[in-house]
């Protein structure tokens, strides 16, 4: 299992052998989490990407060996389209980023930089649609989260979820539909008083296999609100759980049987099967009694599932367990001057080797 950690030596790549950390090299870049960053290490066919902060390039990308070696930053996006923020990497190695919005650049920008190119390539974004996060791959084909209307289209309509695939190769967008019916929620979020409404916004982080997408939407002045969607576009079914206040997902993943699951930082881990409704397991008490911590405050770091696992961060542990939240194991513990700051993850919608 490789991780990236930080201490008073800056970020390290590391192993997590026989009980420990064992730091191998050092990765260059700022890892500092921020409102609105990614912070993540993706073991892809053909190398290591890591998305971080590298004061050298306005794209927060390196590359290199699968091992971590050879590290260097991607090429910059050429200085009149401004900065760019990552959306993902693919299975292939391509990496996608959204040019920033500003007053002289108004419509949305992507870009796309395949693996071993000296130079990003344009691809044109319909006006309308809102891009946020590679969820899987096929091929040249990404498929992105993301949102249909807002401001810039029409600014007394609201934006709608929205699920879109990326022909990198032929620098195409085409919006993938979801479901007719919408959203159906369960009974006691339509009722809260702070219920937030799924059709409105746009799809974030998340993982799309086989017709299945997980994803994430956050709501509110500080992004306090966050809702779970699941949605089996073959099916017709879709599905949204609304988390407590101040809990985000962490990690999403769907399964070789189509199964959706999201890893909470309040360590809670939840299960939607084939865009059916959310169900919460029991693996946030199972982690309170085996680091003897209370399940109440228990907070969860940085979460992946690799290799058929999940890897989590939480109360100065590593812990593996199945992708359902069984057998929960402590695989190393590290202490108060080390952070995890995330796991060297397969390419999102895939559960690969890493």
């Amino acid at each position: 299992m490789s991780v990236l950690v930080t201490d008073t030596t800056g970020v390290s790549y590391a192993e997590i052998r026989a009980g420990e950390l064992h730091r191998l090299r050092p990765v260059p870049g700022d890892m500092r989490r921020g409102v609105g960053t990614n912070r993540r290490a993706v073991r892809h066919r053909r190398g290591l990407t890591v998305l971080t902060a590298v004061p050298e390039t306005n794209v927060p990308v390196v590359n290199g060996a699968a091992d971590a070696s050879a590290l260097s930053p991607a090429p910059k996006v050429p200085r009149d389209k401004g900065d760019a923020d990552v959306a993902g990497v693919t299975a292939e190695g391509t990496v996608l980023a959204f040019g920033r919005r500003s007053a002289n650049r108004p419509s949305p920008a992507l870009y796309a930089l395949p693996w071993g190119a000296d130079a990003w390539r344009d691809i044109e974004v319909p006006a309308d649609f809102r891009l946020s996060f590679v969820a899987g791959s096929a091929g040249d084909t990404a498929y992105v989260t993301g949102g249909v209307g807002g401001a810039s289209a029409d600014p007394d309509a609201d934006e709608r979820p929205a699920l879109f695939a990326v022909d990198t190769s032929r620098g195409t967008v085409t919006e993938l539909p979801l479901p007719d019916g919408g959203p159906a929620r369960r009974r006691r979020d339509r009722w809260r008083l702070s219920s937030i409404d799924p059709t409105v916004g746009r799809l974030e982080d998340g993982a799309f296999h086989d017709d299945v997408i997980v994803a994430c939407a956050s709501y509110g002045e500080a992004f306090e609100h966050e809702v779970l969607h699941a949605a089996d576009r073959g099916r017709g079914t879709w599905s949204t759980v609304q988390l407590q206040v101040g809990e985000g997902a962490l990690a999403q993943y769907v399964d070789a049987h189509r199964t959706g699951y999201a890893f909470t930082g309040f360590g809670n881990l939840w299960v939607s099967r084939a865009g059916g409704p959310w169900e919460r397991t029991a693996l946030r008490e199972r982690l309170a009694e085996l680091l003897g911590a209370s399940a109440r405050e228990l907070r969860a770091g940085p979460a992946a599932l690799v290799d058929g696992r999940l890897l989590l961060a939480a109360d100065g542990a590593v812990v593996s367990c199945a992708p359902d939240g069984g057998d929960p194991r402590v695989l190393c513990s590290y202490d108060e001057g080390t952070e995890i700051r995330c796991f060297v993850e397969p390419p999102a919608g895939g559960v690969g080797d890493a």
